[in-house]
Parts: C-alpha cells; structure tokens; sequence
C-alpha cells in the first residue's frame, strides 16, 4: 500500500509541476499541447512496458502468466518511449522549438517519490540490490542486508537536478537532455548493484543478460548516445538566454 501512495503523489507531484513549470514555456497552440501530451503519455507506456518485457523475456516465456506479463514496467524505457513519442508529435505539428525543459523538475521530483515507495517495498519490487555487507545495507523482509539501489537513485537524480540547474539553464531544451543523459549513466552503473550481478532473491523474476548487460543498461547505452546528441545540438550554435542574477 505505501508503495501505491508514493507512486501516486509521485505522479501528482510530477503532473502539477510540470503545469506551472509550461506555463511560463514557449509552447504550441491548445490543441497541439494535448497532442503532444497525448504522444508523450502513449510513449511512456509502450516504451515502459516493453524495456520490462525485454528485461525478463526467458523468465517470462517459461512462466505463460499472462499476470507477469501485464504487470511491471521500466522507468528508463517511459522517458526513452515519451521522448521518442514528444519528437513525432512535433514532427507532426511542424513545432521547431523545445519542450523539455518543463519536465526537468517534473522528472526529478517524480522519480525521487517514486523511488522511496521502492526503497520502503519487499523485494517484490524487483528494485533491490545485491546483498552487501555495508553497515547502510537495508533489509526488505527477507533477512538480507542488499545495496539500497532505490535510495542510491534518489541521491543521484538530486545531484544530478542541483548540477544540471546550474550548467544548463542558459540553453533551451539543454536541461532536459542533459537530465535525461545523466539518468542513463546513473541507471547503466546501479544496474551492476543488482541482479542478475548479484544472488537473485526467491520469487522474483530473473533478469536476463544480452552480451553481457542487461536490458535496462542496452537501454540506458542507447539513451545517452541519444540524448547525448540532443544536449550537443541543444548547445553547439546556439544562443544562449541572459539570466537575471539570483
């Protein structure tokens, strides 16, 4: 239940600081916003479910539960599938300006919610990490001091807001990519803190390796490729917006 309710205010929290954050935005007309919306939302879903499938395909294919298959979902394939989702909308549109920058907070408060309603989960979660002998090792039910893969994200996602707030401002749509660039590095390294680098916990589903790494961290690669490309672009040639001093 407390993971339900965190994720929820973790939505809540994301959905009304991303209105105040557009609203001050340079955004399209009304009904090209709700398109746009409508291509972010559908994106996110596609690509979160689908990133989880690929994490636990062999498991899955065993398993024929149709339960296992409908339920899960990847964080990184939502941003990776509502990115990808945003691009073809504008497209469509013909709308030539960014629009990212307005889920930079949105993103960072979401996740950090998020992710506390992992951390305080069971293992059930398939958030957990390797067991560790550290004295910050958390125990989830099971008697298992494991890394605390939830809370390490937390700490990084604010580093990396309080970072990319203070070297990106000045370049439209620079935070978002770069936000999003940091975020594939931080998952491609926590992913080693768990399984299948780790003991797998009873009752939760295998993470499969494909040449070596997981799907999250094939996916995270490919993201700061990505994302790396859209920072470059954000910056390179650009001009960049004179800030008030604060």
């Amino acid at each position: 239940m407390t993971h339900f309710l965190l994720e929820a205010l973790a939505y809540f929290v994301a959905a009304r600081l991303y209105w105040r954050a557009s609203a001050s935005a340079v955004q399209p007309p009304t009904r090209d916003r709700w398109l746009l919306l409508g291509c972010a939302v559908f994106g996110a879903a596609l690509g979160s479910k689908l990133l989880h499938v690929l994490e636990h395909l062999p498991a899955l294919r065993e398993r024929h539960d149709l339960a296992l298959w409908l339920g899960g979902k990847s964080v990184l394939g939502g941003f990776l599938g509502g990115t990808l989702g945003v691009e073809i909308g504008k497209r469509a549109i013909r709308w030539p300006f960014a629009t990212g920058d307005a889920w930079v907070m949105p993103i960072a408060a979401g996740l950090i919610i998020g992710r506390l309603g992992c951390q305080l989960s069971g293992v059930w979660d398939q958030t957990y990490g390797n067991p560790t002998a550290a004295p910050w090792g958390w125990d989830h039910g099971d008697g298992i001091r494991r890394h605390p893969v939830a809370a390490y994200e937390m700490l990084g996602v604010a580093l990396l807001l309080l970072v990319v707030r203070a070297q990106w401002r000045e370049y439209p749509g620079a935070q978002f990519a770069a936000m999003l660039l940091g975020y594939c590095v931080l998952r491609f390294a926590l992913e080693f803190l768990k399984p299948p680098f780790g003991a797998l916990a009873p009752g939760t589903l295998p993470v499969a390796l494909h040449a070596g790494l997981t799907a999250i961290q094939w996916a995270a690669l490919l993201g700061l490729v990505w994302y790396g490309l859209l920072l470059r672009r954000r910056t390179t040639g650009a001009v960049a917006i004179a800030l008030p001093a604060s």
